[in-house]
């Protein structure tokens, strides 16, 4: 037969667990941050690229350009899901 958790015990493990959910959330805030000025660092990069150049971009830009939509594209179905 099991025992029932003592009632302090079982709220300890609850604040506990609570605590680190907490800890966590503020955590992959604090990421999702870097990684969004990380993602507008790189986007303004290219929109100057973009400016300079004219409407005709270059294939290296153009890569550059898909390659900054996919990571848009990632970190917002990270973020949202």
């Amino acid at each position: 037969m099991q025992t029932q958790p003592t009632l302090p015990s079982t709220r300890t493990e609850i604040r506990q667990l609570a605590d680190e959910i907490e800890l966590k959330i503020h955590l992959a805030s604090m990421d999702a941050r870097d990684q969004w000025a990380t993602l507008k660092k790189r986007l303004s990069s290219i929109e100057q690229k973009i400016e300079a150049s004219g409407e005709r971009a270059g294939q290296a830009i153009t890569k550059e350009l898909g390659a900054i939509g996919d990571a848009v594209k990632k970190f917002r179905d990270e973020v949202l899901h």
